[in-house]
């Protein structure tokens, strides 16, 4: 790569690409004339191709894009159910439920009122 200083700078700064990169260099599979083409069998074809760097970046795209939507249908399909199943055990459990929050509350409250109130004295910190 070239210093700094010898980079073609537009008027706005960006360099210029001067420098041509050829197919081969870019892509990790040589180029394939026609004639090539006419001697290799199908699966070498299909090795090539799916063996270019190109190919390899577009099917990473199709997968994350499959995976994002798959997920997305899983959860507009499983939304409902869930809801409706924590419904029925809160509603089946509503008094046990109740019980255990409040407990909970009560053992833990004082401890955060107090913190918070020492933290909020002046000359406390």
């Amino acid at each position: 790569m070239a210093a700094s200083e010898d980079l073609v700078l537009d008027a706005d700064g960006i360099p210029i690409l001067t420098d041509i990169v050829t197919p081969e260099q870019t892509s990790g599979t040589a180029a394939i004339s026609g004639n090539q083409l006419a001697y290799m069998s199908v699966e070498d074809i299909t090795q090539t191709i799916l063996g270019s760097e190109s190919i390899r970046y577009r099917l990473d795209d199709i997968a994350t894009e499959l995976t994002r939507n798959v997920r997305t249908q899983l959860e507009q399909l499983l939304r409902p159910a869930i809801e409706q199943a924590v419904t029925e055990v809160m509603d089946d459990s509503g008094t046990a439920a109740f019980d255990a929050i409040r407990k909970q509350l009560d053992d833990v409250l004082p401890a955060i009122l107090a913190e918070v109130l020492h933290e909020e004295v002046p000359g406390n910190s």
